[in-house]
């Protein structure tokens, strides 16, 4: 048994890896111009082998998610044969999983699904958006209390972007709009930009582990 789990894990680790490296080669392949290394052929056979398994991954993704609505029926369906006070949520939810499952049958252009984007999702995300603003505003009112000098530089650069985003800032101190768009072009975009290569970084790391066969989350 043991040594069946260690084969199985061994297999899964090698298929990870010559798939993680056939998709990586294949995204510097499509890239390049003309032959790799002057073999000819090997651009064609990678990029060959790069789109089977993307459609295989796309073919995989379906079946998950096929895999996923199954267990949402599942799961929400016992919870109202069990009868819970919690099961009126689950029975509104299978019955919009239901009804979205058959009106989006016909595709997005028809009459049914523009109704539940026009009239359902939408009002609910400008719902959701404005408790969302809310919940920043009262977060906001916590973060803005004065406990060290970093705090006074986050308020004072905070009241200066408030003050300039709105149209009486110009009467109130014609330089203000131009120290609110200083404020949002050099420092806040260069912490964004290090923010995004921290970010870029972090995922090519973890890549590299992965292919490496050092991190194996597919043998969890």
């Amino acid at each position: 048994m043991i040594v069946a789990r260690g084969l199985g894990r061994l297999v899964t680790t090698a298929i990870a890896v010559g798939a993680g490296i056939v998709i990586l080669a294949h995204v510097f392949a499509t890239q390049t111009e003309g032959e790799l290394f002057g073999i000819i052929g090997l651009k064609q056979t990678i990029t060959a082998a790069g789109t089977y398994l993307v459609r295989l991954t796309i073919i995989i993704g379906a079946f998950a998610l096929l895999l996923g609505f199954v267990n949402v029926v599942t799961v929400h369906w016992t919870q109202i044969r069990s009868k819970n006070p919690a099961s009126v949520y689950s029975i509104v939810l299978l019955v919009s999983l239901l009804l979205s499952l058959v009106f989006g049958l016909g595709g997005p252009a028809t009459g049914g699904t523009q109704f539940i984007f026009n009239f359902i999702l939408q009002p609910l995300e400008a719902t959701f958006f404005a408790l969302l603003a809310l919940f920043i505003a009262s977060a906001a009112f916590r973060a803005f209390r004065v406990r060290s000098f970093e705090s006074i530089l986050f308020v004072a650069f905070a009241g200066v972007v408030l003050l300039g985003q709105v149209p009486i800032s110009i009467y109130l101190w014609p330089e203000l709009p131009v120290i609110k768009d200083w404020i949002l072009n050099v420092p806040t975009l260069a912490g964004v930009r290090g923010i995004l290569l921290g970010v870029a970084l972090g995922t090519i790391a973890t890549g590299l582990r992965i292919i490496s066969g050092m991190d194996r989350p597919y043998t969890d």
